[in-house]
């Protein structure tokens, strides 16, 4: 089984060739991680081919397609996602996402306390979530930290993952348990796709192709055009 997996949600590009079976899906692999600096139109599909093209395969030859869902950069998931939508339509391929924060959280699911992976979100906020033993103990967030604080509460200690987790690391200084912060700001996650992919095909299938990325936060644009249509909508004055 020939298996493509991407991540793009982040500044950080993630690819995986996964060839093996249903059973051991990475049992001969080639994975990439590197910072393209946010350029993903102009490197995904070249590194795909060239990742491709050195394993003896073409994109018809690929059995299975994965990428990150989301949240992330609004930009950067729609590169990601529109791409292996194209491949999936033009070589019938089945494609499966899956939730960003659920594959940087099991990257690390060897630590034994709550995983807090994190995206920073801009504008003074960040993406992040909490899971344990491999179990969402929180839907994903949009938030600041103390909302993480809140939901740590009596854990004994925790840790901090994902690109972003030394600038968010500090905002849970009021955290009662001991705190590990992830040294690895670009941890490869491609390869938990793929594990993840699989386990999700053979659960539920592709996705329906009119799926597109979570973003949790509604992107600069659709907050422009409420502020618009809100303002045309309010009645004017008359003397």
């Amino acid at each position: 089984m020939n298996i493509f997996s991407v991540d793009t949600s982040t500044e950080a590009m993630h690819l995986c060739l996964a060839m093996g079976d249903e059973d051991t899906p990475l049992a001969s692999f080639e994975s990439r991680t590197f910072n393209c600096g946010w350029q993903h139109s102009e490197h995904l599909v070249v590194q795909m081919l060239e990742m491709c093209h050195q394993n003896n395969l073409e994109f018809k030859d690929l059995q299975l397609l994965v990428c990150s869902r989301g949240p992330g950069s609004f930009t950067g998931l729609r590169i990601g996602m529109s791409a292996l939508k194209g491949i999936a339509l033009a070589g019938n391929i089945p494609l499966v996402s899956i939730p960003t924060m659920e594959a940087i959280s099991t990257a690390v699911g060897f630590f034994d306390g709550p995983i807090i992976p994190v995206i920073d979100a801009k504008k003074q906020r960040y993406y992040s979530a909490i899971f344990l033993r491999g179990q969402r103990l929180s839907p994903d967030m949009d938030c600041e930290g103390q909302e993480i604080v809140k939901l740590l509460e009596g854990e004994p200690q925790a840790l901090v993952t994902g690109p972003d987790s030394a600038s968010f690391a500090p905002l849970l200084s009021s955290y009662k348990g001991r705190l590990f912060v992830d040294p690895l700001r670009y941890r490869d996650i491609s390869q938990t796709l793929v594990t993840l992919g699989v386990s999700s095909y053979k659960a539920n299938g592709p996705d329906d192709i009119g799926i597109g990325p979570v973003y949790v936060r509604k992107s600069d644009a659709e907050i422009a055009l409420q502020q618009k249509i809100k303002k045309m909508e309010e009645p004017h004055g008359c003397v």
